[in-house]
């Protein structure tokens, strides 16, 4: 018997009941991947068609599947859920091939090599139904693998006597059965007096009482731990993630605080690379070698080039940073940034949907949201782009070698030119040409020795305040507001352009 002689079946349909959520266990994410598709997935690499038995949620577990690209997949509804036996019957008509593998939908540890060592043994011992079981310290939520006499049956926790429940074998829920036996005999099942549910697993006392060869396989119970509970789904979490940061310390990468790392199935980490405390690296997240994420980063369906560093709390999501890049500390990129090589990203700087050139630098307090930066541009500090009116949205350019002084305002849209400068604390409207300086600010204007006179004044309002609190009373005639005062605050606030060329600016 090979694999393309085997069909097999998953089963999704059920309630999800002890998660007592609303939501199916199956859709839960485990390290990037929601949980039905890991058995799924290891079908799909040994090339086995499959179907999928759905009820609870079908409509979201199918989507699910089909956003994943699995090939040679169909579906059965399963519209009353009346135990795995009737799941099964439920996918006779699409029974074509000699051999069917049935196996439960919470199983997110196997891998394909237990699958392809169960075929084996069920083809080399010629066996009628081949499963696999393991032996657990606590035994709880599963079926028992009961052998006496020569024969074996497996009874389910609800029906177990209390001698059974203790003991320590139980059944991992992967079968591999003849279809001419299962032909024959699926209709057979009767209902459990206990839960009204028809039992698949009373298949294999059928075929030992009649004779019929029936193996069994034990295996690592961390291969097939089953998922009913949240604490259970925790666990099985924990595995996987430790599987993952072995493979990548295996590869030269090294994790400051591994239990503290969250690290999905399809994140890709080069040699020497550096991971600290509380990283999370989430969904296709690909770091370059020679990299350092400093501790409590999350870097999210992100890429990450050679040699660069991503200092502590900073967060990158759907971006790509070139090589030898720094960014941080509490940086956050977001949105499809994509900055090029021997770039500056520093502090508290938040950069949206933008495109920066090499060797750009942007060191703190900043915002660029809908940008596009040529090479080697300066932003300074506290600099933003305005890019939304309220209806759209709208870009800044900043070509090569431009400088934004600090404090600056760019009201999107605008373009600052090549070589071009902007004065610090500038309100930027208007295009800037090539090579010039533009100077969007109020002229100051020093009133000289007024501070004094404002002191004085004040200390004299705050001794007649303490006398007379009739503050508008013809007693205290120094606190009406003067011409002067008037003439001081509003006495060349704002300059006209002519007026700033005529002063040289």
């Amino acid at each position: 018997m090979t694999r393309s002689n085997t069909r097999a079946i998953v089963l999704a349909a059920g309630r999800s009941t002890r998660f007592k959520t609303k939501k199916s266990k199956l859709l839960f994410n485990i390290c990037g991947r929601t949980m039905v598709l890991y058995p799924i997935k290891v079908l799909e690499e040994l090339g086995i068609p499959m179907t999928v038995v759905l009820g609870y949620q079908a409509e979201e577990v199918k989507q699910d599947i089909e956003t994943a690209n699995v090939p040679n997949v169909s579906y059965i509804i399963q519209e009353e859920q009346l135990g795995t036996g009737h799941a099964v019957a439920c996918t006779q008509k699409t029974w074509d091939r000699d051999n069917i593998l049935i196996m439960n939908g919470d199983l997110p540890l196997l891998t394909k090599d237990l699958i392809e060592k169960l075929i084996q043994e069920h083809q080399d011992k010629d066996a009628t139904i081949t499963f696999l079981t393991s032996l657990v310290i606590d035994p709880a939520g599963y079926g028992r693998v009961i052998q006496e006499d020569g024969k074996i049956s497996i009874i389910e926790e609800k029906d177990c006597t209390p001698e059974q429940r203790f003991i320590n074998c139980i059944n991992a829920g992967i079968y591999l059965i003849k279809r001419d036996f299962l032909e024959k005999n699926i209709s057979k099942l009767k209902r459990s007096t206990v839960s009204g549910e028809l039992y698949l697993v009373d298949l294999v006392k059928m075929a030992s009482d009649e004779n019929h060869r029936v193996e069994t396989i034990s295996v690592p119970y961390d291969n097939v731990r089953g998922v009913n509970t949240l604490q259970e789904l925790w666990g099985v979490e924990q595995i996987k993630r430790s599987e993952f940061i072995k493979l990548w310390m295996a590869n030269g990468v090294r994790f400051e605080l591994a239990q503290s790392i969250h690290i999905d199935i399809d994140v890709q980490i080069g040699a020497g690379s550096f991971i600290g405390t509380g990283v999370h690296l989430i969904g296709n997240t690909n770091v370059g070698e020679e990299c350092s994420i400093g501790a409590f980063s999350i870097l999210s369906n992100s890429v990450v080039g050679d040699n660069t560093t991503v200092h502590s709390h900073s967060v990158i999501q759907d971006s790509h940073i070139g090589s030898n890049v720094s960014v941080g500390p509490f940086a956050r990129l977001r949105d499809n940034v994509t900055i090029g090589n021997d770039v500056e990203i520093g502090n508290f700087v938040e950069i949206k949907n933008t495109q920066i050139g090499d060797h750009a630098r942007m060191k703190h307090l900043t915002y660029l949201g809908d940008a596009k930066l040529g090479k080697s541009v300066n932003v300074g500090a506290g600099t933003i782009t305005c890019n939304y009116n309220g209806v759209e949205k709208h870009t800044t350019i900043i070509e090569d070698n431009a400088f934004i002084g600090s404090n600056n305002t760019l009201i999107a849209p605008v373009t600052v030119s090549t070589g071009a400068y902007t004065a610090g604390g500038s309100i930027i409207t208007e295009d800037v040409p090539a090579d010039s300086l533009a100077i969007g600010r109020a002229k100051q204007v020093n009133k000289i020795g007024y501070a004094k006179k404002l002191r004085d004044r004040f200390e004299k309002k705050t001794n007649n305040d303490n006398n007379n609190n009739d503050t508008c009373s013809p007693k205290n005639p120094e606190n009406i507001i003067t011409q002067e005062d008037v003439e001081f605050n509003f006495r060349g606030a704002v300059k006209s352009n002519d007026e700033y060329r005529e002063e040289g600016f």
